[in-house]
Formats: structure tokens, C-alpha cells, sequence
């Protein structure tokens, strides 16, 4: 099972992830190659300071992790490349990418998806708010992580209509499951529970999906 946690920045995506690896120990951490060693690495701008080619080299080195994975391995991945689907087009929005780089993400992102089996997505909401904490290589913006979050509600909603603009649901592989995670830690991993069984593989062939607010996204069709 190759599984990806997905969502705005600091909404406790690596929290999630060492409690779900506590509660499921047969699953590791893909560690390599890191977007985060490559950002250090090569300088890259990230966030609202992003760029083409920091997007494409981010992009690139998260479908190269997913593909170094094998179906029956056991590994969680910190972002996918659905994230990186978001923050472009956010860049794009901001007139700080072009079109056609969106619709050439857009491509690879759809070709990429069917390497992972469920996409687990921390969405914000008014219930369960997570506390901003400030870290490094993160923004400060709580307006730019709110608008982050409506770009990913936005794809799940078209997720949920069976789009296959920016999903590969007629491909044979098909898209992975996305399923919303929310609350409090314990709550988190008791909704995770509902479709991860004790052996680490899924409980349910179709999980019961979100239906997300209905925020507008451009069309690249």
C-alpha cells in the first residue's frame, strides 16, 4: 500500500504521520529523495516566492519517490504530487506561472497518481482548526494557507464528480481513494482506522468520500 498525506501547509501532516506510523508499524516513512533536501539543496523559492523551475524539480522528485516504491511495499509519503498540482496553480492564479506549465503539470500529475492507492487529505475546518506553528521553508501567511486549502477542496470536488481533467479515472490503473482525515490527533487516526485495518491494507473497496465547500478553480481543460 503506498499511501500520501496531502494538505496545506502546517495543518500537522507529519503529526499525522508519525501517529500513523505508531499504529501501524508495518509502514515506513519514504524518506528519499526529499523535495526539502532539494529545496537546501538547490536554493529553491517555495510558497508564494515559487517558481517554474522550483516547481518542476519539486514535482519531478516526488514522482521519482513514489516510483521507487513497489504496490506491496508498506510506505506513507509526506505531500504527493497532487500538492504540487495545488501550489502551482496557486502560482499560476498569481500570475507567477504560465498556462501551459499548469496544463503540462497537470499531465504528469494525472500519470503519477495511479502509482499511489490512497490519498489521505487534512483539509481546514471550522471544527477542528490546527494551530499555525512557524517553521522553516513554511509561509506566514494565513490568507496564502486558506487559499491553499480552498485550491484543494476545489480538485477533490471535481475528484468527487469523476473528472478526469486533473484525475486518471479511465485509466486502467485508476486514481487513488481520497479521504478526508480531520479533528484532533486521536480523532485522526480513528477515521484512519475505518479504512486501514490492523494489517495495514484497506478495509473498505470505496471508502465514503467528502463532499468538500464549492470554491472555483480555473479551468484548463
Amino acid at each position: 500500500m503506498r499511501i500520501a498525506v496531502s494538505g496545506t501547509t502546517c495543518i500537522g501532516k507529519s503529526t499525522f504521520i508519525d501517529d500513523f506510523i505508531s499504529n501501524w508499524q508495518m509502514y515506513k516513512l519514504c524518506e528519499k529523495p526529499r523535495y526539502t533536501d532539494l529545496v537546501k539543496e538547490k536554493n529553491l523559492q517555495l510558497n508564494e516566492n515559487g517558481n517554474e523551475d522550483s516547481q518542476r524539480i519539486i514535482l519531478n522528485s516526488l514522482i521519482d519517490q513514489v516510483m521507487s516504491s513497489s504496490k506491496t511495499d508498506n510506505v506513507i509519503f509526506d505531500r504527493s504530487v497532487l500538492d504540487n498540482l495545488v501550489y502551482t496553480m496557486w502560482l499560476n492564479a498569481n500570475e507567477k506561472v504560465s498556462d501551459s506549465f499548469v496544463k503540462e503539470s497537470i499531465k504528469l500529475v494525472r500519470e503519477s497518481l495511479v502509482f499511489y492507492d490512497i490519498l489521505f487529505f487534512l483539509p481546514i475546518t471550522r471544527q477542528s482548526p490546527v494551530k499555525f506553528i512557524e517553521a522553516e521553508h513554511r509561509t506566514t501567511s494565513h490568507v496564502y494557507r486558506l487559499e491553499i486549502d480552498n485550491i484543494f477542496k476545489a480538485l477533490v470536488h471535481q475528484y468527487n464528480k469523476n473528472d478526469s481533467t486533473y484525475f486518471p479515472f479511465e485509466l486502467k490503473a485508476g486514481s487513488p481513494a481520497i479521504i478526508e482525515i480531520f479533528g484532533t490527533r486521536k480523532l485522526r487516526i480513528e477515521l484512519a482506522k475505518q479504512y486501514i485495518g490492523l494489517d495495514g491494507q484497506i478495509v473498505a473497496e470505496e471508502p465514503n468520500l467528502f463532499m468538500p465547500s464549492d470554491p472555483h478553480i480555473s479551468d484548463f481543460k
